[in-house]
């Protein structure tokens, strides 16, 4: 799969394993900053392993609401680094209103 960025360049999402798409996601997203990598890693336990919202919040030492506008941010941050269409990152119907917002496909 493939996503482009704002500025138009395509970056090839690797189809090999975890350990090439994290190091995608670093050299083209996160970088060494330790908020995205937390807020990545939220999304992670919310989207991957299914974890509760205040469960997310226990580990990370944040309210439920904190951890819910973090998820909203990060997901959104995303959509319009790599322009993602809403479906690709699915949204629990119990969060913010505000991150079901229509995105933009990428041509293929």
């Amino acid at each position: 799969m493939s996503v482009a960025r704002e500025d138009g360049t395509k970056v090839v999402l690797p189809r090999t394993g975890p350990d090439e798409f994290w190091q995608t996601i670093r050299e083209h997203y996160a970088g060494d900053d330790p908020r995205t990598w937390k807020y990545l890693a939220m999304l992670a336990l919310r989207e991957n392993a299914g974890w509760p919202l205040d469960q997310i919040g226990a580990v990370f030492g944040h309210p439920k609401g904190h951890v819910t506008r973090c998820l909203s941010r990060i997901k959104s941050d995303l959509r319009q680094r790599f322009e993602m269409s809403p479906e690709f990152l699915d949204v629990d119907e119990a969060m913010c209103p505000e991150d079901r917002t229509p995105g933009r496909n990428v041509p293929r």
